[in-house]
């Protein structure tokens, strides 16, 4: 079994980064005091240099907009009202059968 990806805090990483920039500490103690790579310290220290604050953002992985979120909802408020819950049922395994091939 493997092992999960821990996920940092946005706060953590601006911590992290900020205390890379005072240089009051060298990278490799800033990366033991919290459990991270040299690397990722580097990275955020120069991320926060060049104003780019995506590191510093929630990850957005797997998630969709709010817009598409609001299009899927009205898709499916409309199937339902049109073919009935039993319908959009069969829809979906349709559609599901048809990923499998």
């Amino acid at each position: 079994m493997g092992r999960k990806r821990r996920t940092i805090s946005k706060d953590t990483k601006l911590k992290v980064a900020l205390e890379a920039i005072q240089e009051e500490a060298t990278v490799q103690e800033i990366a033991a005091k919290y459990q991270v790579t040299p690397s990722m310290v580097s990275l955020w220290k120069k991320s926060l240099l060049r104003h780019d604050l995506s590191p510093f953002e929630e990850s957005k992985k797997n998630t969709k907009t709010e817009k598409e979120l609001e299009e899927a909802k009205d898709k499916i408020d409309f199937i339902t009202k049109a073919y009935g819950k039993s319908q959009l049922e069969l829809e979906l395994l349709k559609k599901k059968m048809n990923l499998l091939d």
